[in-house]
């Protein structure tokens, strides 16, 4: 077995230092792979576990409008597709949730649980996906297998990114949902008002970059935790 791939015969924390010492060529095409599995299985999976949650609490609105599917192109928002493949952070359509509908639990609690569940689902992803990558690089025995390993590894911490990114209480994000649920009225009338300041507030920081280390952190944090409860593999 060549160096190169005895070197990465480690944890998927190598994995991004790994990329590193990538051609430019190399580091796109396993680039593209990531992103393209995030938009068209991903992107769906995520909106699909909104409305599945929302219609297990009692509300079909999803199911009634044909979102309730796995197909990519009832999900994909051009505009969030294409910032997702040069950003690596995007979005798809949202599926419509009708909280008033769920009639097996209070608003509050459906508001939470429908917001949760796409987070959720990114997290369970990327454990799948965290497992694939370990019986992959259990049989590398060639630079091929290595490339598939880190595409599927990328796909691990894309996944874990945007579920550590939807779960800020920043709206419109899901976790300004689940933050919602547990306001009083006078912190909800507060977020309203003030809801499109906090917005731009945000995004700023993060096109300046301040955020781009507590989000690692936090991504890292959640990619250590499953690497531990993947432990029977590899």
């Amino acid at each position: 077995m060549n160096d190169p791939i005895e070197r990465i015969k480690g944890p998927i924390f190598e994995l991004l230092d790994w990329m590193a010492g990538r051609t430019s060529l190399e580091t796109v095409v396993i680039s593209f792979f990531a992103v393209a599995v995030v938009i068209f299985v991903v992107f769906p999976i995520h909106e699909c576990a909104h409305g599945l949650m929302a219609k297990i609490l009692g509300d079909d609105t999803a199911d009634r409008e044909g979102r309730l599917t796995l197909n990519p192109f009832a999900h994909i928002d051009p505009t969030g597709a294409i910032v997702m493949c040069f950003c690596c952070i995007g979005w798809a359509k949202p599926v419509p949730v009708n909280v008033s509908r769920c009639s097996k639990v209070k608003g509050r609690t459906a508001l939470a649980l429908t917001s949760l569940a796409g987070p959720l689902a990114n997290i369970i992803l990327a454990y799948v996906f965290l497992i694939i990558s370990k019986i992959v690089l259990m049989s590398v025995s060639n630079m091929a297998m290595l490339y598939v390993w880190s595409a599927i590894g990328l796909v691990v911490h894309l996944n874990i990114y945007l579920a550590v990114f939807n779960l800020l209480p920043i709206p419109p994000f899901d976790g300004s949902k689940i933050l919602y649920s547990f306001l009083p009225t006078k912190g909800i009338v507060f977020m309203e008002r003030y809801g499109q300041v906090i917005h731009w507030v945000f995004f700023a920081l993060l096109i300046f970059g301040v955020l781009d280390v507590p989000l690692s952190f936090l991504t890292d944090c959640v990619v250590w935790l499953l690497d531990k409860a993947s432990f029977f593999v590899g």
